[in-house]
């Protein structure tokens, strides 16, 4: 096939120059001709004659050049095609991979593809409403990227794509975040709350346990006796509403970050459910308060 293209290339280079132009009288148009007209007309065929002889000697010497540039870079791709053969068979014996491998990326990337487009036409509510299931496909195809097989070359690109693909419907995921929401944390040994809080994935900041813990009394009893595998709710935004626990008065739940950071705006909460709060220094566990945030 190679040897085939070579030819039809030198052909291509070749024939323009074996091709000129020539204007030929028919026998009837020559017969008309004046005497001086006819020897005018053969000097001029055999000046195109000679040009035709000189183009052609011109073009088989171009055709031979031609012929060694294409075999030299035909060797060039020869070498260049057996150096990235071995660098790719040292390339999956360092990783301990096979061709067979390449089989199952490529199912892998079929795989993943896929699930991105199903999710690639939800609406906002569609994509917070398949929240939990998206977190595990973006897990899936992290740690997936951690398998040798992921780092096979022949693949590079195609993971960029899904990069993309993975970082644009974290971002889609996002911005489909009601204003207030719950995320759920699993406690591993050694957790704390001000660990837990501290993780750059929830709040990036230690002192913000209190958050945590306010949204998990019903479940812990001591702040500082967490279980293993225990579930616990992750509060993302404002809440807009407030269960009362033993022991709170409305400048401290108005103190709470979560709520507004400042006690002294507890009057906003008094004047919102004015309808169960008869007196502002009065109330009651399991009361249910709405928060105002206009």
């Amino acid at each position: 096939m190679r040897k085939i293209l070579l030819a039809v290339l030198i052909l291509c280079m070749v024939m323009p120059a074996l091709f000129a132009k020539v204007t030929y009288l028919n026998e009837e148009e020559y017969k008309k001709l004046s005497k001086n007209e006819r020897l005018s007309y053969w000097t001029e065929l055999e000046t195109e004659l000679e040009s035709l002889q000189q183009r052609k000697a011109d073009a088989i010497a171009n055709s031979e050049k031609y012929t060694n540039d294409i075999q030299k870079a035909t060797k060039k791709i020869s070498d260049i095609d057996l150096e990235y053969s071995q660098l790719r068979s040292e390339i999956f014996q360092s990783l301990g991979v096979n061709e067979t491998n390449t089989s199952s990326v490529e199912k892998k990337l079929n795989y993943f593809n896929s699930l991105l487009k199903d999710w690639k036409n939800m609406s906002d509510s569609q994509i917070w409403e398949n929240s939990k299931a998206i977190k595990e496909l973006v897990a899936e195809y992290n740690e997936y990227k951690k398998t040798n097989s992921a780092k096979i070359p022949d693949f590079r690109q195609d993971f960029v794509e899904l990069d993309r693909k993975i970082s644009g419907l974290e971002q889609s995921l996002e911005n489909a975040r009601p204003k207030y929401s719950e995320d759920e944390y699993t406690v591993v040994k050694g957790d704390y709350l001000s660990k837990i809080s501290g993780y750059k994935f929830i709040y990036n900041d230690p002192q913000k346990w209190g958050i945590i813990y306010r949204a998990n009394r019903d479940q812990i009893k001591d702040p500082n006796i967490l279980s293993i595998d225990q579930v616990l709710k992750i509060p993302r935004g404002l809440p807009n509403s407030w269960k009362v626990y033993r022991g709170e008065c409305l400048w401290k739940i108005a103190s709470y970050p979560e709520v507004y950071g400042n006690g002294s705006k507890w009057p906003l909460v008094y004047r919102e459910n004015k309808d169960q709060i008869k007196d502002p220094n009065i109330i009651f566990p399991n009361q249910v308060f709405r928060i105002p945030r206009n």
